[in-house]
């Protein structure tokens, strides 16, 4: 081979390589996005719609529910249309729930579309890790870092930009947020569907294929199950429970940096992984150390003095982000491609059922006893189980064929 052909070569697996990791960032925007849309628009659903408290929790934390409900059914939406055309149809899903939460219709009809939205993103949640698998197999680590990104992007997008898209630009009609911010989906799906063209094929799915249950007696569920619930558990007990946190301690004033900083934190080491995450993977060490460094924060978040909240959270993010990063990982390098749907289904279930337990019993603790320091007892519970289980998860990874 000539110079000039390797030199072709190279420059096309470079172009190629670009495609798939501009994809799936794009792709990871929608895995958060419409769901954060929500928090910011709190003070018109409760003056316009009347929401109460209660409704208002529900309506911001029952996506988490049905990610882990559509997640039984994602494997089996995958081996029967197959990746890509899954992944559109949960694009499709996913904008249309969005879009259907503008109309004036209240609180049921809102409940009903953001359940809709969420079987949606289950189903791009599954996908994920199998595009990620056959794009850039010899890339895992640095491939989920990508769209691991995009998420964590889509998140400062909607939490930060729809209270002054509303304010600016939307003024009364404030519920077209919701749409607005899926109006790109069409555009992202199309790109998709010829972007894929020149990417590796993503398999074709059967019409014979059926519901196949999670496998209980599968240890590497249970593991990645432990795993995600604590990285997951981390990061939602941390956002929900730092406002009571410095309330308490009469620094209510440090909210707003403390969560920027917690937010931001996280988008470095997200960037930092895209370069890294594949010389950590399969390492036993660096991820028992990441999980235990983002289990220090939070004694830091709890007692440190006054502003120093602000960089023990900026700490806290940078580690929890990382663990939840390695996490969507290790799926698609643990096992062949063809387990990875089951896999994937059984881990979003029974993880994100996990950490709506762990979250809601976590602010029982907190309304029972008033020390918000009592909120992270579960988390930290599951948080050990998981450094416990890391190393035989590591071991029972499945060699390619």
């Amino acid at each position: 081979m000539s110079d000039e052909t390797a030199t072709m070569d190279e420059s096309g697996q470079w172009r190629q390589a670009l495609l798939a990791y501009g994809l799936l960032w794009c792709l990871g925007l929608y895995l958060r996005l419409t769901v954060l849309v929500v928090p910011p628009l709190i003070p018109q659903l409760k003056a316009v719609l009347g929401f109460t408290s209660g409704e208002v929790a529900i309506a911001t934390s029952l996506p988490l529910v049905t990610l882990a409900l559509g997640g039984l059914a994602a494997g089996w939406l995958l081996a029967r249309v197959g990746v890509l055309p899954g992944m559109l149809l949960g694009l499709a899903v996913m904008a249309g729930g969005s879009a259907l939460r503008s109309l004036p219709e209240g609180f049921l009809a809102m409940m009903a579309a953001t359940v809709i939205m969420g079987v949606g993103i289950a189903f791009m949640q599954a996908a994920m890790p199998v595009l990620a698998k056959l794009w850039s197999p010899g890339r895992i680590g640095r491939a989920s870092a990508v769209y691991t990104n995009g998420l964590l992007v889509g998140e400062l997008l909607a939490a930060g930009a729809t209270g002054p898209l509303v304010a600016v630009w939307l003024g009364d009609r404030w519920q077209w947020a919701f749409t607005l911010w899926v109006a790109p989906v069409p555009l992202l799906m199309l790109a998709l569907a010829a972007g894929s063209r020149r990417l590796p094929a993503t398999g074709r799915g059967s019409s014979s294929a059926e519901l196949v249950l999670p496998d209980h007696r599968d240890g590497r569920m249970w593991r990645l199950v432990t795993l995600l619930g604590a990285a997951a558990a981390l990061y939602f007990t941390g956002n929900v429970f730092l406002p009571p946190l410095l309330e308490e301690s009469g620094r209510l004033a440090l909210l707003s940096p403390s969560l920027t900083a917690l937010n931001g934190a996280q988008m470095l080491s997200s960037t930092l992984l895209v370069l890294y995450a594949d010389r950590l993977m399969g390492r036993h060490r660096p991820l028992v150390a990441i999980t235990a460094l983002a289990l220090l924060a939070l004694p830091l978040m709890l007692w440190l003095p006054g502003r120093h909240v602000v960089w023990a959270a900026g700490l806290f993010g940078f580690f929890t982000s990382a663990l939840f990063i390695f996490v969507l990982a290790l799926p698609a390098w643990l096992v062949r491609v063809e387990a990875l749907p089951r896999l994937m289904g059984g881990m979003l279930f029974f993880g994100y059922l996990l950490v709506f337990v762990i979250t809601v019993v976590g602010g029982g603790l907190y309304d029972l006893s008033g020390v918000v320091a009592l909120a992270f007892l579960p988390t930290l519970a599951i948080s050990l189980a998981a450094m416990a289980s890391i190393r035989r998860l590591l071991a029972s990874r499945q060699r390619e064929a």
